[in-house]
Formats: C-alpha cells, structure tokens, sequence
C-alpha cells in the first residue's frame, strides 16, 4: 500500500494541493510526506485526514479488506474470535522461532567447545 499516491490522487479528485491538505492539517509539508511515505502517520491523523478530505478513511486503503477486516465489520463476537485466531498464530510462530533459537545456542556452544580443544 502505497499511502501517499493514494492521497495525491484523491487530492487530485477534489482538485487540491498536498500544499493545502498539510495546512489544514497543521502540519509541515515535509513532515507529512514524510509520514505518508514511511507509513508512519498516526490514526487521528488519518481520520483528520479523512474529515478535511471528505472520504471514507477506507479510500485510503486500495488493498481489499483482509479475512479480520471483514470479520469486525460483521460483528463484535466474530472480532474476538478472529483476534483469538490471530494471537494463536502468533503464539506458534513465536514458539518456533524460540525452538530455533535455543537450537542455535546449543549449535554455538558445541562450536565454542570444539575450539577449545584445538
């Protein structure tokens, strides 16, 4: 997702200058392009940004909605679940990682080991 073409073409549609959006915004002109680029631009910002602009802060996304983005839009129960899913496989991936981890240590004193004896 590439948020600032996003922004410039709306801004094009509503025949706008990025030049007028960062002064309504109150913002630096660098340093929203800035934010924009790196992806590092704050929610409230985002929805500031969605008021002055008159969109959905949906238009700022051009990728679809992912498989938990269309969960929460149908019901809180089906949040829970979905977040439950995805913290389950964050859990497993971090267990993996923490077995593949503890292989390399053990790697690493078997190395240290062996250049000792030499």
């Amino acid at each position: 997702m590439n948020l600032k073409s996003t922004v410039d073409a709306i801004l094009k549609k509503k025949n706008r200058t990025f030049s007028w959006l960062a002064a309504q915004m109150d913002r630096t002109f660098d340093g929203l392009k800035l934010s924009l680029t790196t992806g590092s631009i704050k929610h409230r910002d985002m929805e500031l940004m969605a008021k002055i602009l008159e969109v959905s802060p949906l238009a700022f996304f051009s990728e679809p909605l992912s498989p938990l983005t269309a969960l929460t839009v149908k019901s809180p129960g089906t949040l829970l679940a979905a977040e439950y899913n995805e913290l389950r496989l964050a859990l497993k991936s971090c267990k993996e990682l923490n077995a593949a981890l503890k292989g390399q240590i053990k790697d690493k004193d078997k190395i240290i080991a062996l250049l000792t004896k030499g």
